[in-house]
């Protein structure tokens, strides 16, 4: 084989479904013969897991390995190392296939495996509550499918499982796809594809679902009925059952011909009460959630679920969303909605100085009620939870696990949803302890039949997203996901009318938009704000708009920063450089900047996306001015300062406009360097051509300060006073222009009245800027251009810089 470049890890990628493949950027790899290859398809298999020698060995040769076996393995790693790194060193303990113990793992980005990635953007959709979003994120999940799972190791034991597995997710994509693009208005054009889809798996339910749905959407009502009869009739013939609770509810729904069937302008499927059963008259009473502006939607979904949960039915709310949008205060209006009605109402919190007692969150839910009906409720397969509820097992790891004590768990829930209906609420789910959480991952998958209704809220962007409960929950199909958004306008100046204005005072609109503009809509930060400008006295009025940026930038800086303390080190450092590079940050940039690999930047700045501080798109940026500024704000002074100096390298090594480079020199400190009057110069010289008077303005200043050479330094002079001409008038320009016009030696230098800033030093008010005649004029003229010397050929910053010869 050729010799090929060196991969990256971001180069790689490996391709499981359909044939093993492997490409970097150089092209395809030659991955040796079929045992050769089944190395790596088992240790990707593994994702990222030890393998030991015995397993690879056993798969390889299906538990029949000869005696030359273990050497023969080896060979097999040594020559697939050479494949992905043949310049990795032999003894290397870095790379792709690395030994560990008694075996090999496999170390590779997520994204460089076709099915990993698959499966992350299924999860994505799910996710989703736009359904164009939705089905296009599933349309490229399946455009990656090319065939079965490693296709060339079909029936082997080690593949099968996975296969299957894989084989299963497709198959529930192309369903979710179907009623994405249903939801989306397509629904005469996918009865075809819902008839294959049919064809395909006549025992998926789902699908005829879909069938029937689009059908009645395409107002044949009648078909629709067919279809959900040629379901009835066959799963009795095939497997002697009815129908599940989908079915049976949507033939319901079209013979009742309930407005829920048809989807809303936004795509969004309707959501209406059922046609019979209980309504509560004050679940719609005006002023009962007057404080919740903009959340009429949300609120019909809440309303909706306690009709069902009153009307015997079970259901999941799923609430996420960033600090401070509101995701609490709706948990508090379910709660608040039933009420006066026969509910019992369970509550917990999760916390993290609590996440490692196990249970905890259990205990808060259901503590209560087991302690005043103990012996009722802890018997038979209930009585496995005893140690659940002893309040002496309270130390990390010693409350009993395992499916004995979820399934009694399960049994105290039915108990007491056997008495009356239940709501089943957690704030902050993602930080209870892990096995309250697969405890409720438990119970949502056994909801049917009882009257239960689970509400949680999850703050995103602080859940860890490898976590199988937490995952399990938010892809639940049934799950009713809410995704408060920030506040609009109106209701911004409601609010500010409600809280500053007085009787008959009108809130000035230009006020109300920087409050909105402050807060970014987020209803907690709004909170802060107003009553922070309460106490300051301030009134909703124009001239006290500087006082809503000061305050709102403190009130975004505390919440930031504390959202901050919470993610890993990395990603803290990785805000702090996009804060100082400013938006449209560069990746290798930011890399440069704080000392880390680029690989290792992108999985810093992936929390920094889900906790909403960083925007997700590229180049980088923050999703607010002012969550940048405080980022920004928090770095010490001189260590801001040095950020910047070190930013200025990182930039200067890159193609970028010079004025980018000018602005991190700007506030650097002064060393005394030429580089720093070389950069100023340039981008002074070409900030004009720009439109940018203000940098041109702004760039020769500090190169005088550095101070620059005495041959530079009238033209330093003559720059800043044509960028100040040009940026603030003849008058400002004046002292600069005038200086400069006495600093040079040879007044031929100024013949070429072509230039209007020339004439005006020239013709105007010499004798204000005159000096005295016993005033000595300095020496050497300029009468060359500014050096170019590049960054990154001059010695480090603290070091003497490199002077030109005149």
């Amino acid at each position: 084989m050729a010799d090929r470049p060196a991969t990256g890890d971001q180069g790689l990628r490996i391709g499981i479904l359909g044939g093993l493949t492997a490409t970097d950027p150089a092209g395809a790899l030659d991955l040796g013969g079929r045992r050769q290859r089944a190395v790596l398809a088992v240790l990707v298999l593994a994702r990222g897991r030890i393998v030991s020698t015995d397993q690879l060995i056993d798969s390889l040769w299906d538990q029949a390995p000869p005696p030359s076996a273990l050497g023969a393995l080896h060979a097999y790693v040594s020559h697939l190392r050479r494949r992905f790194e043949p310049d990795r060193a032999a003894k290397s303990r870095n790379g792709f296939i690395v030994r560990e113990g008694s075996g090999y793992a496999l170390r590779i980005a997520e994204d460089a495996v076709d099915a990993w990635r698959f499966e992350r953007a299924i999860a994505d959709a799910a996710t989703l509550a736009d359904p164009v979003r939705a089905a296009a994120t599933l349309r490229g999940a399946l455009e990656l499918w090319h065939g079965p799972l490693l296709a060339e190791y079909t029936g082997q034991p080690w593949a099968a499982p996975e296969a299957a597995r894989l084989a299963e997710l497709r198959e529930v994509a192309r369903e979710r796809l179907l009623a994405a693009r249903l939801d989306c208005g397509e629904s005469a054009l996918l009865i075809p594809e819902a008839e294959a889809l049919v064809a395909e798996g006549p025992l998926r339910e789902e699908r005829y679902r879909l069938l029937a749905l689009a059908l009645y959407r395409a107002h044949r009502q009648g078909e629709a009925l067919g279809a959900l009869r040629r379901a009835r009739e066959l799963l009795a013939r095939e497997l002697g059952i009815d129908p599940g609770p989908a079915l049976l509810a949507l033939e319901a729904d079209v013979l009742a011909q309930s407005p829920a069937l048809m989807p809303l302008p936004d795509g969004r499927p309707a959501l209406a009460p059922p046609a019979s059963g209980p309504r509560p008259a004050d679940l719609h009473r005006p002023g009962a959630a007057d404080d919740l502006l903009d959340r009429d939607r949300e609120l019909a979904d809440l309303r909706d679920c306690v009709t069902g949960l009153l009307a015997g039915e079970s259901g999941l709310v799923l609430m996420e969303g960033p600090a401070g949008i509101g995701k609490s205060r709706l948990l508090a209006e379910l709660r608040r909605l039933v009420d006066g009605h026969d509910v019992l109402v369970l509550r917990a919190r999760g916390s993290r100085r609590e996440q490692e007692y196990g249970f905890g969150a259990v205990r808060q839910l259901l503590g209560h009620a087991v302690a005043r009906s103990r012996e009722r409720l802890l018997t038979g397969a209930a009585a496995h939870v005893v140690g659940v509820f002893d309040e002496r097992t309270t130390a990390p790891g010693s409350v009993p696990e395992g499916f004995a004590v979820l399934s009694g768990l399960y049994r105290v829930v039915a108990a007491l949803a056997a008495e009356r209906p239940v709501l089943l609420c957690v704030d902050d789910l993602q930080w209870c302890d892990s096995a309250s959480r697969h405890f409720l991952a438990y119970l949502a998958r056994r909801l049917d039949g009882l009257p239960l209704l689970i509400a949680v809220t999850v703050r995103s962007g602080e859940s860890d997203p490898d976590d199988a409960a937490l995952t399990e929950l938010a892809q639940d199909p049934t799950a009713v996901r809410i995704h408060p958004a920030p506040l609009g306008a109106e209701s911004v100046a409601a609010l500010v009318r409600r809280r500053l204005g007085g009787p008959g005072e009108a809130v000035d609109e230009s006020f109300a938009e920087a409050c909105r503009r402050a807060t970014a809509g987020n209803p907690l930060l709004l909170h802060l704000l107003l009553r922070a400008l309460r106490a300051e006295g301030a009134s909703p009025c124009a001239d006290q708009v500087g006082v809503v940026t000061e305050l709102g930038s403190r009130a975004v800086s505390s919440l930031v920063l504390a959202r901050l303390a919470q993610l890993p080190e990395a990603s803290a450092t990785a805000a702090r450089a996009v804060a100082v590079l400013g938006d449209d940050a560069e990746l290798p940039a930011v890399a440069q900047l704080t000392g880390l690999s680029e690989s290792a930047v992108a999985e810093a700045i992936a929390p920094l996306v889900r906790a909403e501080v960083i925007r997700d798109r590229y180049p980088l940026g923050f999703v607010h001015p002012l969550i940048g500024e405080a980022v920004y704000r928090d770095l010490a002074p001189g260590e801001r300062r040095l950020f910047h100096e070190r930013a200025a390298h990182a930039l200067a090594g890159a193609v970028t406009a010079p004025e980018r480079v000018a602005a991190q020199v700007l506030p650097a400190p002064h060393r005394g360097d030429v580089r720093v009057v070389d950069t100023m110069c340039t981008a002074a010289a070409a900030a004009p051509g720009r439109g940018a008077t203000g940098s041109a303005a702004a760039c020769p200043g500090p190169a005088l300060l550095e101070p620059p050479l005495a041959d530079l330094h009238p033209g330093l002079l003559l720059a800043l006073g044509r960028a100040t001409f040009l940026n603030a008038g003849p008058t400002s320009a004046m002292p600069h222009l005038g200086e400069a016009y006495w600093t040079l030696s040879d007044p031929a230098l100024w013949r070429g009245g072509a230039d209007p800033v020339v004439e005006a030093a020239r013709t105007g008010q010499p004798n204000s800027v005159r000096p005295s005649p016993s005033s000595p004029r300095p020496g050497p003229r300029w009468n060359t251009p500014a050096p170019s010397v590049p960054w990154q050929d001059c010695p480090p910053s603290g070091q003497p810089g490199r002077r030109l010869s005149r």
